[in-house]
């Protein structure tokens, strides 16, 4: 009779087996797998010894009162959120105020002690889009005397402050006087050295004779050759100008001069002039005074 059995162990039947053998091969199966079955079972799980658990029911994992079934969602939430409570309260307690005065000291040292209108990125990006203090600064920055350009463009009063403002005062506007300006005491321009030399020079008259009128406005200082005999006479010569005449004899000499009644001489005594011919006949040398005389000295040189 066969004897065919499980990878268990447990006795099977056989088509070559009379039915009464097979029966309690059968009965014997039954009886192993029944034994092994209640080998099996395991008491259930406690909080100290392991065993068997089940799955919580819905019901149960949303009241969260069962102790035999695995605790699912609803008890883990209360778990972690009761857990969670702890590690705030715990936080805030103990280092809350370090934890405060740590952030604040760290946001305090990036600020850097900066004006509170510019401390946060949103104060500082629209103060860069502002264009407002830009402009302004490049406005006067506009304004400020250039030396790379003689067109600056600036207006009289922006002039007048910049000449103001450096010490020139109103010199800085006045033109270079000229000679004849000068001589003549027209206008107000500066002096310069070499127009006040050239204003101080001689005016030649050349050749004179008969009436010779001294100009004050054509200068102060004359020079001539007598080819005849003269009377001066003046006009324009301010209170105060100076007059010096060089006056020369020409080839033949023997010329004379009249002088009139405004020329006023040391003791009233008329120089004596040099009437050889070439020689320099006479040096004068006065002012023109406040009443409208010429007060001075003459010399001649033989």
């Amino acid at each position: 009779m066969p004897n065919d059995t499980t990878e268990r162990g447990y006795p099977l039947p056989h088509p070559d087996n009379v039915a009464r053998e097979d029966a309690q091969r059968i009965r014997d199966a039954l009886t192993a797998i029944s034994e092994d079955m209640e080998a099996m079972i395991v008491d259930p799980a406690s909080e100290t010894e392991k065993g068997t658990v089940r799955l919580a029911t819905a019901a149960e994992a949303t009241a969260g009162t069962t102790q035999v079934a695995v605790p699912v969602v609803k008890r883990v939430k209360d778990m972690i959120t009761s857990a969670t409570a702890v590690l705030h309260t715990t936080i805030v307690d103990e280092y809350g105020a370090a934890i405060t005065s740590a952030i604040t000291s760290a946001i305090n040292d990036l600020k850097g002690g900066v004006d509170p209108a510019y401390d946060t990125l949103v104060e500082i990006a629209a103060k860069l889009t502002d264009m407002t203090q830009i402009n302004a600064i490049l406005s006067s920055l506009g304004n400020r005397l250039r030396i790379d350009t003689a067109a600056q463009g600036l207006d009289a009063t922006q002039k007048s402050n910049g000449r103001t403002n450096i010490g020139l005062g109103s010199v800085s506007t006045k033109n270079i006087a000229t000679t004849a300006e000068l001589r003549n005491n027209t206008n107000a321009g500066a002096v310069t050295v070499d127009a006040a030399w050239a204003a101080a020079d001689y005016v030649d008259l050349g050749n004179v004779s008969g009436t010779v009128t001294l100009d004050g406005n054509n200068g102060s200082r004359f020079r001539m050759v007598l080819v005849g005999a003269v009377t001066f006479t003046q006009v324009n010569f301010k209170k105060g100008q100076p007059l010096d005449l060089l006056i020369f004899q020409d080839p033949t000499g023997g010329r004379t001069i009249s002088w009139q009644t405004y020329w006023l001489w040391p003791n009233g005594t008329v120089p004596a002039i040099a009437t050889a011919g070439n020689a320099v006949a006479l040096i004068y040398s006065g002012v023109f005074n406040f009443a409208g005389w010429f007060s001075g000295g003459g010399w001649k040189v033989s």
